[in-house]
């Protein structure tokens, strides 16, 4: 998909997001609790961030609509996670660059995330507004909804 001078993006497996799935954003939950809903659906997309061998950065694209929105022509954005190594490197970046790319690709209006209250700043500098107030998800903790409308979007 896409390479740097520091890491590559690659689309892989909904199995290997898994561990960094686990060890990131669901720690206090089992392994197999990190496989949502939708993972193996034929239009869900994982991409994966990799130093050398080494999967440092992940998130999943599924299409899915939000009924906050207007539109019900969307990709939700899950699973995002970068290791505690690579942060601060660029990869969250490139990986929701990858995203878009990909959402836009499909003929899709625009991105959608449920972002963690530790990352709404991040999604904010990249464009994306606030939709809403903010939630709780249980087990996971607060989050806001944040989308991001793509310019000439077809369909």
């Amino acid at each position: 998909m896409t390479q740097s001078a520091r890491f590559q993006l690659k689309e892989i497996s909904a199995e290997q997001s898994f561990p960094l799935r686990h060890k990131i954003l669901r720690p206090e939950q089992t392994l197999s609790d990190c496989c949502y809903e939708g993972d193996f659906e034929p239009t869900t997309v994982h991409i994966g961030a990799f130093l050398n061998s080494q999967l440092i950065g992940i998130c999943s694209i599924y299409t899915a609509s939000n009924l906050s929105l207007p539109t019900s022509n969307t990709c939700q954005l899950r699973a995002m996670a970068t290791d505690e190594s690579a942060r601060g490197k660029g990869v969250g970046v490139q990986l929701l660059s990858a995203a878009e790319t990909h959402a836009k690709r499909q003929g899709h209006s625009g991105l959608w995330a449920n972002a963690r209250q530790a990352a709404l700043g991040f999604y904010q500098n990249l464009g994306y507004g606030v939709v809403g107030d903010e939630f709780d998800i249980a087990g996971v903790g607060r989050h806001t909804l944040v989308v991001k409308h793509f310019a000439n979007a077809s369909r």
